[in-house]
């Protein structure tokens, strides 16, 4: 499984998950429950590394024959989403802000 995404110059880009990392990560819920699903997985990595606010699917095509690359098209299916901001928690986690930032904000 995979992510896919349209970049800011219209380029379509796939982001793959580490496998290690998609192993070891558990997603929790509002109730601090591990959500183990491999969609909501995948769908905290899109937050994480996908700047807020952009459209991407889930999706398991075959995205290996390269040969028409450059021609691939992003069209929104039934399923795209829309990644989110993450909480200061997990921002903190993945060093996107500092302990000072997070000490002052979180509350």
């Amino acid at each position: 499984m995979k992510i896919i995404y349209a970049q800011d110059n219209g380029v379509l880009a796939q982001l793959i998950p580490a496998p290690n990392f998609l192993a070891k990560l558990a997603v929790l819920d509002a109730d601090g429950n591990d959500t183990v699903t491999l969609e909501n997985k995948l769908i905290h990595i899109a937050n994480k590394d996908l700047p807020t606010g952009t459209k991407y699917e889930i999706t398991d095509e075959d995205l290996s024959d390269r040969s028409f690359r450059d021609a691939w098209e992003y069209v929104a299916g039934a399923s795209e989403k829309t990644s989110e901001a993450l909480s200061l928690e997990d921002q903190l986690k993945y060093n996107k802000i500092t302990q000072e930032y997070y000490d002052a904000n979180a509350g």
